[in-house]
């Protein structure tokens, strides 16, 4: 199971599973699915123009405005207008992403897409299988050239406010720092995931991670010195929050 640690805009990492050769594939076998489709149904209506006696004009039509630009733009226009996602990645649960975080724009989905040509048409899809499978970040070549790479939805060891209500706290527990509630729940989820992530993974750039929150916490608190044990100091701010908005 391949992953990838992507920053938010507040500058903490969120793992992400990365969607895997088989996931793409079924999304883009439903996406291919729909166009044939939707194909079809414009075939009945050259058809039926052909019966009608202007089956020329009815084909022009049909050709230039109702086939060939779905066909080409399908998962541009679907990926920009949804957020990373044509119908097959909705229906899989998976997503297009910048690997930096930032937020996508035209420019991007345009290069994944222009770079479709040679990843799955002129190849039948064998470059986009190869490099997806020979790639760290499960990445075609349109993915490496956009830095972009396709994830699940969800990201791993992703918690909502009610699992972090779920903490058990002592029964008679003082809070220690009542200027907590100035912070917003999105603030606290933030919080509990970087003390689970730096509990897996104890190394370095947590370990600073951990000591920029600290320092931002107390800055926040206008406490003066910042506690030695900043570990401690984090989940009793987080245990403070817990009992004092209850």
């Amino acid at each position: 199971m391949r992953t990838i640690s992507i920053n938010t805009t507040q500058n903490v990492a969120i793992d992400y599973e990365l969607a895997g050769l088989m996931e793409r594939l079924l999304a883009f076998l439903l996406d291919s699915i729909i166009l044939a489709a939707y194909l079809s149904i414009v075939r009945k209506f050259i058809l039926l123009g052909a019966l009608s006696g202007s089956g020329d004009i009815i084909l022009f039509v049909a050709v230039v405005f109702l086939m060939f630009p779905p066909i080409i733009s399908y998962h541009l226009i679907c990926e920009s207008l949804w957020n990373g996602q044509s119908i097959g990645k909705k229906a899989l649960g998976i997503k297009v992403m910048k690997c930096n975080g930032q937020q996508m724009d035209i420019g991007d989905y345009g290069k994944r897409w222009m770079f479709r040509l040679i990843d799955i048409l002129l190849s039948c899809g064998s470059v986009a299988v190869i490099t997806i499978m020979s790639n760290d970040y499960n990445q075609r070549l349109g993915d490496i050239v956009g830095d972009t790479c396709v994830v699940k939805i969800n990201p791993r060891n992703q918690m909502s406010i009610k699992d972090v209500l779920k903490i058990k706290t002592q029964e008679n527990y003082e809070p220690k720092y009542e200027g907590v509630v100035r912070f917003t729940e999105e603030d606290m989820l933030l919080l509990k995931n970087t003390l689970d992530r730096a509990k897996r993974n104890p190394n370095v750039h947590y370990k600073k991670l951990l000591a920029l929150l600290a320092d931002k916490i107390c800055k926040e608190l206008d406490i003066k010195k910042v506690p030695k044990q900043r570990t401690k100091f984090l989940k009793t701010i987080l245990n403070d929050y817990i009992v004092l908005t209850r």
